[in-house]
């Protein structure tokens, strides 16, 4: 049975895009989500009066004690500056911190998410999205796959009489091999969001390597500078959608998962800045931030010392 045909989803396949409904109202919110997390998953909200909320989101598919995945969102950087000394512009770097993890033979096979940002209700503009990083298709983990197929011809020549069957039976086959390569993808992109070309959107994109089934990466680094008009609040709205493998979506078909609050930008809140990166980060410069070294990504980590020789600390223990 192909996964598609069992696939659960109260949105009824709808992409992000929701024409009907005023997404420039920072009360509102449209959780993009096609799997359903178990009933009971928790969602992150604002305290009163809250801003520049650093938990974006966590959710998380099967039951509280034991999911078989889990996903959070959490802001590594928001720096309210300039854009540079060439510019008039008004700017803000974000950077978030996407963590997929699973377990039991779970597996997370893409994961879609989307940043929109507006202007508080009520009020005209709201920032622009300058540049994203990761920014196009970005390739990783090449494998190679060999494929072939065959197919076949019959071809019957003689007369046609009723009964006898005295034609020549004639059969050829051909053959086709070939080498295709499969990758892991992370890809970004701050598409026109609007008919007058505005850029309200960032977009970063995760897939698995096919052929491998292996899930995407389980950390991912991104970076959105945002470039403004004023220094007046502004709203963020995440949408984060992640398709599970078919043993987790038959864990979460009969579950629900409320939304998470919109984040609310301000620019007289202190900076935060909690990265350890050697890339240099000038406030009054942030259009000049490489943000190429900034963003990362994590598919798994391997610990080289794993592997240890029998005796050596036994030995060591006893000289002592």
């Amino acid at each position: 049975m192909d996964e598609s045909e069992i696939w659960l989803s109260d949105e009824d396949e709808r992409d992000f895009d929701e024409e009907d409904e005023e997404t420039s109202d920072p009360t509102f919110f449209s959780l993009g989500l096609t799997y359903q997390g178990q009933e009971g998953g928790f969602h992150v909200r604002n305290r009163p009066g809250q801003r520049q909320r650093k938990a974006v989101s966590a959710f998380r598919g099967g039951s509280k004690r034991r999911p078989a995945f889990t996903v959070s969102c959490n802001a590594k950087a928001i720096i309210h500056g300039e854009m540079g000394p060439s510019s008039d512009k008004h700017a803000t770097l974000l950077v978030y911190e996407f963590k997929f993890n699973s377990y039991r033979g779970a597996r997370i096979k893409e994961a879609d998410v989307l940043f929109e940002f507006h202007a508080m209700k009520g009020q005209a503009g709201g920032p622009s999205v300058h540049k994203v990083a990761p920014y196009g298709v970005h390739k990783m983990q090449e494998t190679s796959q060999s494929e072939s197929s065959k197919h076949g011809v019959e071809l019957t020549v003689g007369p046609n009489i009723p009964a006898i069957d005295t034609g020549l039976t004639l059969y050829g086959e051909a053959g086709v091999d070939k080498v295709t390569k499969h990758h892991t993808l992370v890809s970004g992109d701050n598409p026109q969001s609007d008919d007058w070309g505005n850029y309200f959107q960032a977009r970063f994109f995760l897939s698995e390597n096919k052929s491998q089934a292996s899930g995407i990466p389980s950390k991912l680094r991104a970076c959105i500078l945002l470039e403004r008009e004023d220094d007046e609040d502004f709203v963020c709205v995440p949408y984060l959608k992640v398709t599970p493998n078919f043993t987790t979506m038959v864990t979460s078909l009969f579950s629900s998962r409320e939304p998470d609050d919109p984040i609310i930008f301000s620019v007289i809140e202190p900076p935060l800045n909690e990265l350890d990166s050697s890339v240099d980060i000038d406030a009054d410069n942030l259009g000049a931030t490489d943000l190429d070294r900034l963003w990362d990504c994590t598919t798994y980590t391997e610990y080289e010392q794993s592997v240890k020789q029998s005796g050596s600390a036994n030995d060591k223990h006893i000289q002592e």
